[in-house]
């Protein structure tokens, strides 16, 4: 069973190896109007940094991080419109340029990339129902594979049997 840490523990995880979930990526680079959460995980973020704490992230981070955000700006930007309008407009083009940008020159810049390879053998394995969505039993793979930290706000990763790092109330109790 794993532990859970509150994000002002950080300071047992030195030397410990970090993966960061999407929703964290977002409170951090993207504004969600959840400040209070926004403010938290900036701070932890850059205690880690100063800490040394090695950060990862993988492919399928990215994937969700692009994907969760273009949706929101949609809700922001133009609702009314079907969300593939939305992404194939002037709007949505330029959300998606701002977004690599910024996973270009803040995301990678400070991030490891940890590569997985998902054979038919694990891809079976996900294929139960419990509180993990598929993209999270991914990630939970890669967390215990290489004996990381997951820093995530998601819920969903109470049980899971990881070290967590989290700012959300509902993993700690």
């Amino acid at each position: 069973m794993g532990a859970n840490y509150k994000l002002q523990d950080f300071n047992q995880l030195r030397d410990r190896d970090v993966f960061v979930d999407a929703n964290v990526l977002i409170y951090l680079f993207w504004p969600t109007g959840q400040v209070s959460f926004e403010k938290n995980y900036a701070r932890v973020f850059n205690n880690l940094l100063r800490q040394g704490n090695k950060l990862f992230i993988d492919f399928l981070i990215l994937s969700e991080v692009i994907n969760r955000v273009v949706r929101i700006e949609h809700q922001k930007i133009n609702p009314a419109l079907k969300f593939k309008d939305f992404r194939n407009s002037q709007d949505g083009k330029d959300v998606l340029e701002d977004i690599y940008i910024i996973i270009k020159n803040d995301i990678l810049s400070r991030f490891n990339v940890v590569e997985r390879s998902f054979d038919k053998q694990l891809i079976e394995s996900f294929l139960i129902v419990d509180e993990l969505d598929f993209i999270d039993k991914a990630i939970a793979s890669v967390c215990s594979e290489q004996g990381m930290v997951l820093l995530t706000n998601d819920k969903d990763f109470k049980n899971s049997g990881l070290d967590i790092l989290t700012g959300n109330p509902r993993i700690l109790n």
